[in-house]
């Protein structure tokens, strides 16, 4: 792989105190003998993850009824939380006493949840017969571990211990405060000769002809789920949300959220490079070089994937925190409060795990749908095994799923294909569509730009892109964003059909590409019923 630096930028930092916690007596060392004591006691828990039986599905439902916007997610989440405390309260007083008795981790203790009605446990086998009999328990599992989606790497190994859990009194004082109580259109172009193209990515999909009519993501927050982000990254820093172009300083309150290490790094980090890549796909962009497909869309990020995968428990925390980020309150006390409708338009998330079947992340994945969040996810890049290896969550009815293709318009071999092992609604394929995910270049931390990435995981950021570009042809067309109905009709009627004619389990719906947008986006709000209403004509006067 080669690589290509690009000049460094070195923003300066907002000096208002709200990115770091305010400074505290470091705790003294733990001496081996003590830090020998705590892996031993620590090795008897094991994270699982309780599901209540009583989700609010009815309720949350009746929010695909209602207009994409504040008003929408609001309702979700107010919906979402009322609900934990009703359903949550015996069940916190029955894991204090089994973290009393020993059998839940005192370091780690339990998290509740409200993205989707669960709770986040560290305990023993103890606990875990315990809570998966209490009233009003669904089932309590073992948490699954999902790995970065690179070819190859599925391997399914448990993420370092990470000091997540915060206990029952802590979650109810961190929760949002602004809850209150058709036909296939072809592309208009010949196919481009992209042989040679460093970014042949770009060029297959028709960004210059989507950027050439304004569409550039402007006004659309995507975020990414991921092994982090070097923000000072020069195509990613003036896209990053918490970045102050006109001061140079950045704030990434809100903006970042790390899930995975025990001092939760205040400050955006990748060791992993897989989570830049990921993001400068999506809108990286930088002295006339365009790596990204919508440039001008804004970024927030989360740490949710270690360096050996994430847990449910991460990966949901990571869900729940960027969907309600921190916001800065004024004042000469500076704070923060968690703001609902501050969370993104878009997620992306390049990875999964080999478990079709898995249904931990249904009910997040469907309540951030009633929100009108639009989750992408990598297909998986377990292809070579043939049909039906579509992992989880790729394989969740509430989401877009992409699959990777070569430059010459083939499905690569590593590509997880259909049919779907779940139950789908409207009978939509998995992969839904496919994208460019070989030989892909785009950004690693440090500054440079690398090519030659293959996966699903290159794939899924180049759908995020093309949906931040629908996201803004909507919103200035309806004066609303898309959910994920309407998101997918667009794709449908955007996208080339590519493989076996019609709808396959390869390519799903086949190509989006970009370059007729305006004109799709315009039909599918028309026959949806989300087309602005026409002004009514003034009468006429004598």
């Amino acid at each position: 792989m080669t690589s290509i630096a690009a000049p460094a930028v070195a923003p300066r930092y907002a000096p208002t105190g709200l990115d770091t916690a305010p400074p505290q007596e470091p705790a003294p060392a733990l001496t081996k003998s003590e830090a020998n004591a705590i892996a031993k006691e620590e090795s008897k828990f094991t994270e699982f993850l309780v599901l209540l039986d009583d989700q609010a599905n009815r309720e949350v439902g009746k929010a695909f009824a209602m207009p994409v916007g504040d008003e929408r997610r609001q309702y979700v989440a107010k919906t979402l939380i009322d609900n934990m405390a009703k359903t949550q309260g015996p069940l916190w007083k029955v894991l204090d006493g089994l973290q009393a008795s020993g059998h839940v981790s005192e370091r780690r203790g339990y998290t509740p949840l409200w993205i989707q009605n669960a709770i986040v446990v560290y305990g023993d086998e103890t606990a875990e017969s315990v809570m998966s009999s209490a009233a009003g328990v669904a089932q309590a599992i073992k948490s699954a571990t999902h790995v970065l989606d690179t070819p190859g790497s599925h391997v399914d190994q448990l993420a370092g211990l990470s000091d997540a859990a915060i206990g029952a009194g802590a979650a109810l004082a961190d929760l949002p405060v602004d809850i209150g109580g058709g036909a296939k259109k072809p592309s208009k172009s010949a196919k481009p000769n992209l042989a040679n193209d460093p970014q042949w990515n770009l060029t297959r999909i028709g960004v210059d002809k989507a950027r050439a009519d304004g569409l550039t993501g402007k006004g659309v927050t995507v975020g990414v789920i991921d092994t982090g982000l070097d923000v000072e990254h020069p195509f990613l820093l003036s896209k990053y949300r918490g970045y102050d172009a006109s001061s140079g300083t950045r704030s990434d309150i809100g903006n970042w959220y790390d899930s995975v290490t025990t001092e939760k790094s205040p400050v955006p980090v990748d060791k992993g490079l897989h989570g830049t890549h990921v993001a400068g796909t999506i809108l990286g962009e930088y002295g006339g070089v365009q790596v990204g497909v919508a440039p001008d869309a804004k970024l927030v990020a989360a740490r949710g994937l270690g360096e050996q995968g994430g847990t449910d428990g991460m990966l949901l925390s990571s869900f729940q925190n960027m969907v309600a980020p921190r916001v800065p309150t004024p004042g000469s006390r500076p704070g923060s409060v968690r703001v609902v409708t501050a969370g993104p338009d878009i997620i992306n998330n390049s990875w999964g795990s080999d478990d079709g079947t898995s249904i931990s992340y249904m009910n997040a994945l469907r309540n951030m749908d009633a929100m009108g969040i639009i989750n992408v996810f990598a297909a998986g890049n377990d292809g070579e095994a043939g049909r039906g290896t579509i992992g989880s969550p790729g394989s969740n009815p509430h989401i877009i799923t992409v699959g990777a293709m070569d430059r010459k318009d083939k499905i690569a071999t590593f590509s997880s294909r259909g049919p779907n092992p779940l139950p789908s609604e409207n009978g939509d394929p998995v992969p839904f569509i496919a994208m460019p995910g070989v030989d892909i270049r785009s950004t690693i931390p440090g500054g440079e730009l690398e090519a030659g990435w293959n996966g699903t995981s290159m794939a899924a950021p180049a759908g995020s892109g093309v949906m931040a570009l629908i996201q803004q042809a909507a919103q200035e067309a309806t004066g609303r964003k898309f959910d994920t109905t309407a998101m997918k009709e667009v794709l449908r009627r955007a996208a080339q059909d590519l493989g076996k004619p019609g709808i396959d389990d390869e390519f799903g719906h086949g190509v989006v590409v970009a370059d007729n947008l305006r004109e799709v986006v315009a039909g599918v709000a028309k026959d949806l019923g989300l087309a602005r209403p026409e002004p009514k004509a003034k009468a006429a006067t004598k």
